[in-house]
C-alpha cells in the first residue's frame, strides 16, 4: 500500500520522502518504474571518451582533491556504476563513509523543478541527505569538475572526478540483453535479489488488502448492533427523563403541594416506569428516595412554622412589656418638662421686671443685676433635671417599639400624650429661653449703668452750673463765663472767643441758662482747641525751618558722596567703552601688544576700582545718627539710592575686570603658541646642527655652555642665532634676538634661569617606539650582524643615526631605553610590516602617584611639610613627557622617572613601577 513514504517494508527513514515528495525518487520504486529504468539503461549510449568535461562510459570513476574537512573525507574515493537513474548512470562508493553511510552518485531530472535537478552525492538516490552537487543537466556522465561540496557552497576548483581502468563499452550496461559481460554477474545477481524482494513484498500488501476487507465488513455489522442498542437506550432514557422531572418537582415542596405532587408522581410512574428497561432500578430508588425527602421537608416546615410561631408572641410579649415602660417614662419626662417651661416662664417675668425698676446709680444697678443672675441658677436646674433624665432615659423610651395601630387612633388622636421627641425639643427650648433671658439681663445691665453715669454727670453738671452762677439769677452772664473757663479748664477764654460764644448761645438774652449748660461746655472746650491749634502751629514752623536748615545740611554731605560716585562712574564708563573691543582687537594684535594693552588696562581698573570703593564707604558710612528722626526716611532713601549706584559701578567694574583678564588669557595663549612655534623653529635648527655635526645632543650641549652647568638665555640667544636655516625654511623666515629670547622659555621648564643637561637632551633626543617584536643587531647588514638581543613591543628607542634603507629594510642605529644597549634595528620591513613608530616619550598614567621635586621620596621629617608642599597628585589619564628615564631608587625599590606634566607645565619626579611591580604608568 507504501512503497516509498518512510518507515514501511524496512526500507529506511526516507523511501521516497526526499526531493520526488513521495513520487518514487527513493528505493520505493514499484516494478513497472524499475523495468522503465533498466529500459532507460539499455538505450543509454555514448562514445567511449565521453564529452569535454565528463568521465565517459568509464566503469569505475574517482573523487579526489575536496578540501572541507568534513565531505571530503566521506565522498573522496573510487566508485562503481551500480544501476541507472532517470536515464542516466548510478554510482557507488566502493568503502562506506566514515560514518557507517554509503555514497553515491547519481542524476535527478527536472521533475521537482530546475533547483533540484543535477548530479548528487548522497547515500541513496533521492534521499533528503546530500554532500554534493552540481547543476550540469545536460552531461551523460558526472563532469569532471565543477562540483559544490558541500551542495550550499561555492564550486570547489580543487575537486576532481576521474575516469578508472578501461571506460564501459558501448551498448547496454550489465545484465540488460545478451549474456553477461564479465564484471557484470555480481550486478545481475545484484537486481534479482533486488526483484524478489518487490514481489515479496507485493504479496505481503494484497494480503494485507485482504485483512483489511474483512475487518470492514466486522466493523459495519458492528456499527448496526450499537445503534440498534443506542436507539433501544434512548427510548429508555426519554422515559427516565419524565419521570425524574416529577422527582425534581418535589425539591421544592410545601405542606400544601405535597399530595397533589406525590399523586402525579405516582401517575407518571405508573405510564412511563415499563419503557425504562435497564434503568428500573435506579428510577426506582430514586423514587422512594425524592418520597421520603419530600415527606421529611414537609414535617420539618410545619415544625418550623410552629417555632415561629412561638417566637413572634414571645417577642410581641417583650415588645408589650417595652411599651409600658416607655409609657411611664414618658409620663416622668412630661412632668419634669412642664416645670422646666414653668421655670422658663417665670425667669422672663423676673427679667422684665428688672427693665421696668428705675435704679438711679451704678450700685444699684449691679445690686439688682447679681440678684436675678443669682436666681437664674435655679431656673436653670429645672431645665437641666429635665434634659439629664433625656439623656439617662431616652434610648429605653426610643427603644420602645410603637403600639399597634387601631381604628378609632384617629379620634383620638387629640387626646394623646406628647411624644418623645416634642418633649425634649420643650427641654430644649426651656434651657435656650433661660440662657436667652440671662444674657439679657447683661444687656440691661449696660444700658441701666450708661444711664445711672448720666444721670450723675448731669447731677454733676448742675453743680457746676450752681457754682459759677453767682448772683443765683439763673443765667451764666460774661464774666461768670470766663470764671468757669478759668476755674475748671485752666483756660482764659480770648475776648473774641468769648463774643462768639455768647452770640451763639446768649443771644439777646440775659446769659446761658442751666439747660443750655452743655452748649456752653463744648463752646469753651472748641475754643480751647482752637488756641492750641494756634500755638501747635507755631511751634510746627519753628520746627520746620530746623528741619530745613538740618536737611541743607545733609544734603551737602550727599552732593560729595554723589560727586565722588559721578567720577568713579565717569572712569568706569570709559573704561566699559575701552574693553567692548577687546574680543575683536585681540584677534589682530600680536601677543606681545595685547599682554602690554592688558597691562595698561589692568592699571585703569585697579584705579577706578579705589576711586568707587572710595564713594562706596562713604555711601556706606553716612547714616541717621545725628539726623532728626523726622528726616531719616528721607536719608534711608538717599542712602539706598547711593548705595545701589556703587553696586552698579562695583559691577561694571567686574565685567570690565572680567573683560581684561579675558583678553590678557587670549594674550598669553597666543604668546604661548608663539613661543611654541619659534621654539619649534629654534629646535629644528638645533637638531639641522646635530645631523650637520654628527655629534649627539649632549655633545651639543658641552659646545654651547663650554665650562658651565646649564645653558644662560644668553648663550642660547648666541648659539642658536648663528646656526644656519634647518631644511624646510622660508628664505623670508628669520629668528630674530628677541624671538629666540622668547623660545628659550622651552627649555626652561623648570624657569630657573638655565637649562641642565638632562632637559636639552630629553628635548633633542629623537625618540621611537617599538611596535612589533624586533631584533637589535650588531651592525647595519643582516646578513654579517649577530643579534644582540630581541626589542620588545611597548619598548622605547632613542635614535643616533638613521634612519637608512639596507636593500629593501630601512634600519636605524639607537639606543635601547630599559638597558642602554646599543645596535641597529628594522623600522619597516620588505613586505610592508612596521616594526618602530615615532613616539616613546610620553606616558599616561594609569594609577594615581605624586610628582615630587626631588629624586628621594622618602624626606626626613624636618623635610616632610616641605616635601608635602612641593608635591602634586596625578590623576588617571594625565600625560607626562619623559625628561630623565627611569631609574631605580636605592632602599624603596621604587623605579622613578623626572618628566613634565603635558596639562600645566610642572616638571618633576613620579615613581613608574612600584616594589611590589605595580605599574603607574604605560607608553603612549
Amino acid at each position: 500500500k507504501d512503497m516509498g513514504k518512510g518507515k514501511d517494508m524496512g526500507k529506511g527513514k526516507d523511501m521516497g520522502k526526499g526531493k520526488d515528495m513521495g513520487k518514487g525518487k527513493g528505493k520505493g520504486m514499484d516494478w513497472g518504474q524499475q523495468q522503465q529504468s533498466w529500459g532507460q539503461q539499455q538505450q543509454w549510449q555514448q562514445p567511449s571518451g565521453g564529452a569535454a568535461g565528463e568521465v565517459g562510459q568509464a566503469k569505475n570513476i574517482r573523487i579526489a582533491g575536496c578540501k572541507q574537512e568534513v565531505v571530503g573525507p566521506i565522498i573522496c574515493g573510487e566508485y562503481t556504476m551500480t544501476q541507472m537513474n532517470h536515464g542516466k548512470p548510478a554510482y557507488t562508493k566502493a568503502a562506506q563513509g566514515s560514518n557507517g553511510l554509503a555514497v553515491m552518485i547519481y542524476f535527478w531530472d527536472e521533475r521537482d523543478g530546475a533547483a533540484a535537478s543535477g548530479w548528487w552525492i548522497g547515500p541513496t538516490i533521492g534521499g533528503n541527505m546530500v554532500w554534493g552537487h552540481h547543476s550540469n543537466r545536460t552531461s551523460a556522465t558526472p563532469p569532471t569538475t565543477g562540483w559544490q561540496a558541500p551542495h550550499s557552497s561555492p564550486a570547489d576548483p580543487s575537486m576532481v572526478v576521474s575516469a578508472v581502468g578501461s571506460p564501459m563499452p558501448m551498448g547496454a550496461p550489465a545484465g540488460v540483453g545478451g549474456p553477461p559481460r564479465p564484471g557484470q554477474l555480481g550486478l545481475m545477481a545484484q537486481q534479482q535479489a533486488q526483484q524478489a524482494k518487490i514481489q515479496a513484498q507485493a504479496q505481503k500488501i494484497a494480503e494485507q488488502k485482504v485483512q483489511q476487507e474483512q475487518l470492514r465488513l466486522k466493523s459495519e455489522a458492528e456499527a448496526k448492533q450499537k445503534a440498534v442498542e443506542m436507539k433501544k437506550k434512548q427510548a429508555e432514557q426519554q422515559a427516565a427523563m419524565v419521570i425524574r422531572k416529577d422527582i425534581m418537582k418535589l425539591k421544592g415542596v410545601t405542606p400544601e403541594s405535597f399530595e397533589k405532587l406525590k399523586e402525579e408522581l405516582a401517575v407518571t410512574m405508573g405510564t412511563e416506569f415499563e419503557k425504562c428497561g435497564s434503568l428500573q432500578s435506579s428510577i426506582q430508588t430514586e423514587n422512594d428516595k425524592a418520597l421520603a425527602a419530600s415527606k421529611e421537608k414537609v414535617e420539618q416546615i410545619i415544625e418550623m412554622r410552629k417555632k415561629n410561631e412561638e417566637r413572634l408572641k414571645e417577642m410581641e410579649k417583650t415588645r408589650e412589656e417595652a411599651r409600658e415602660k416607655a409609657t411611664e417614662l414618658l409620663a416622668e419626662l412630661g412632668l419634669l418638662v412642664e416645670a422646666a417651661e414653668k421655670a422658663a416662664t417665670a425667669f422672663g417675668e423676673r427679667v422684665k421686671s428688672l427693665s421696668e425698676k428705675s435704679l438711679l446709680t451704678e450700685s444699684a444697678v449691679n445690686t439688682a443685676c447679681s440678684k436675678v443672675e443669682g436666681e437664674a441658677e435655679a431656673f436653670s436646674e429645672k431645665a437641666k433635671a429635665a434634659l439629664d433624665f433625656i439623656k439617662e432615659k431616652g434610648s429605653e423610651i426610643k427603644a420602645a417599639p410603637p403600639a399597634a395601630s387601631k381604628k378609632d387612633d384617629k379620634d383620638k388622636a387629640a387626646e394623646a400624650p406628647p411624644t418623645f421627641q416634642q418633649l425634649s425639643a420643650k427641654a430644649s427650648a426651656a434651657k435656650g429661653s433661660i440662657a436667652k433671658d440671662l444674657r439679657m439681663v447683661k444687656t440691661l445691665q449696660t444700658k441701666l449703668l450708661k444711664k445711672a453715669s448720666a444721670s450723675e454727670v448731669m447731677k454733676k453738671m448742675k453743680a457746676v452750673f450752681t457754682k459759677y452762677d453767682k448772683n443765683k439769677d439763673g443765667f451764666l452772664d460774661r464774666k461768670e463765663i470766663a470764671a468757669l473757663a478759668k476755674g475748671e479748664y485752666k483756660f482764659t477764654v480770648p475776648e473774641d472767643s468769648l463774643d462768639l460764644i455768647t452770640k451763639a448761645i446768649v443771644g439777646e438774652g440775659k446769659g446761658v441758662k442751666a439747660d443750655d449748660f452743655h452748649r456752653l461746655i463744648c463752646a469753651v472746650g472748641a475754643a480751647r482747641e482752637r488756641s492750641k491749634d494756634q500755638e501747635r502751629k507755631a511751634e510746627r514752623e519753628q520746627k520746620e525751618a530746623e528741619l530745613a536748615e538740618a536737611k541743607k545740611k545733609v544734603q551737602v554731605v550727599i552732593d560729595e558722596i554723589g560727586a565722588a560716585l559721578k567720577a568713579a562712574s565717569t572712569d568706569v564708563t570709559e573704561l566699559g567703552n575701552q574693553t567692548r573691543a577687546l574680543p575683536k582687537d585681540g584677534k589682530e594684535m600680536k601677543s606681545q601688544a595685547i599682554l602690554a594693552r592688558a597691562a595698561e588696562l589692568e592699571a585703569s581698573v585697579k584705579a577706578a576700582a579705589e576711586k568707587a570703593k572710595v564713594a562706596a564707604e562713604q555711601a556706606e558710612k553716612f547714616g541717621c545718627d545725628e539726623v532728626e528722626k523726622v528726616l531719616e526716611k528721607w536719608v534711608k532713601a538717599e542712602k539706598a539710592r547711593m548705595s545701589n549706584s556703587a553696586k552698579t559701578l562695583e559691577l561694571q567694574i567686574s565685567k570690565a575686570k572680567t573683560a581684561v583678564s579675558t583678553f590678557k588669557d587670549q594674550g598669553t595663549k597666543k604668546d604661548a603658541a608663539e613661543v611654541k612655534e619659534l621654539g619649534a623653529k629654534a629646535m629644528k635648527r638645533l637638531r639641522a646642527a646635530l645631523a650637520e655635526k654628527k655629534v649627539t645632543p649632549l655633545e651639543l650641549f658641552k659646545e654651547v655652555v663650554g665650562s658651565k652647568e646649564t645653558i644662560s638665555k644668553e648663550a642660547y640667544v648666541a648659539f642658536v642665532g648663528k646656526l644656519p636655516k634647518a631644511a624646510g625654511e622660508k628664505e623670508d623666515e628669520t629668528l630674530s634676538d628677541e624671538d629666540l629670547a622668547r623660545a628659550f622659555a622651552v627649555l626652561d621648564e623648570e624657569k630657573t634661569g638655565g637649562v641642565p643637561s638632562e632637559t636639552f637632551v630629553a628635548l633633542l633626543r629623537s625618540m621611537m617606539k617599538v611596535v612589533k617584536d624586533v631584533a637589535l643587531t650588531g651592525t647595519l647588514s643582516l646578513q654579517d650582524s649577530k643579534a644582540l638581543r630581541r626589542m620588545e613591543a611597548g619598548e622605547a628607542l632613542e635614535v643616533l643615526e638613521g634612519p637608512v634603507k639596507e636593500g629593501e629594510l630601512t634600519r636605524l642605529r639607537g639606543r635601547a631605553m630599559l638597558d642602554g644597549q646599543e645596535g641597529w634595528v628594522t623600522v619597516a620591513g620588505n613586505q610592508g610590516s612596521i616594526f618602530l613608530k615615532e613616539g616613546g616619550s610620553t606616558f599616561k598614567i594609569v594609577k594615581e602617584t605624586i610628582l615630587t621635586e626631588c629624586f628621594e621620596i622618602d624626606a626626613p621629617a624636618s623635610e616632610a611639610r616641605k616635601l608635602k608642599e612641593t608635591t602634586r597628585k596625578l590623576k588617571t589619564g594625565e600625560l607626562v613627557e619623559v625628561r630623565e628615564w627611569g631609574k631605580k631608587q636605592e632602599g624603596t625599590g621604587l623605579t622613578r622617572m623626572k618628566c613634565k606634566v603635558k596639562s600645566d607645565g610642572l616638571v618633576g619626579w613620579i615613581t613608574t613601577v612600584g616594589n611590589t611591580g605595580i605599574k603607574f604608568v604605560e607608553m603612549v
